[in-house]
């Protein structure tokens, strides 16, 4: 259940990231830290938890009754959802999924702030391996 979704707050956190041109100039460091600032408020990440709970609701409403009939010694119903077949197996899925998918955006929250707080950081070791390597190029 977890690795679900945290798949899906991968894939709705990097979309934009496969839309980009590969050229586009990387955003601008103001830019990253008011995004780190926004996933650390508490609303946007209930809204950002809302928005993946509705795509996962959109995904769970898939049907799968058809497989029946393909998969005789399955569970699967005629009329099932990857939903409904999942909430037979365990009656808590639906509210464990959504629980997961709040701590998830939470922790991406976190983590987003984490890395912002280490860029200073990451840049000067950075400065430190150029100058390291040019010296070595004389």
């Amino acid at each position: 259940m977890r690795k679900i979704t945290l798949f899906l707050v991968a894939a709705t956190i990097a979309t934009p990231a496969f839309a980009r041109d590969r050229y586009d100039a990387p955003p601008q460091r103001d830019d990253v830290r008011a995004t780190t600032r926004a996933l650390s408020d508490p609303h946007v990440q209930a809204g950002v938890a809302i928005l993946l709970d509705q795509l996962t609701t959109a995904v769970l409403d898939t049907r799968v009754g058809p497989l029946a009939d393909v998969a005789p010694n399955s569970d699967i119903r005629p009329n099932d959802t990857i939903g409904s077949v999942e909430a037979r197996r365990d009656p808590a899925f639906r509210n464990k999924v959504r629980m997961g998918t709040f701590g998830a955006v939470a922790v991406a929250g976190k983590a987003a702030g984490d890395a912002a707080a280490m860029s200073d950081s990451i840049d000067a070791t950075a400065a430190r391996l150029g100058r390291i390597i040019d010296s070595y190029r004389r």
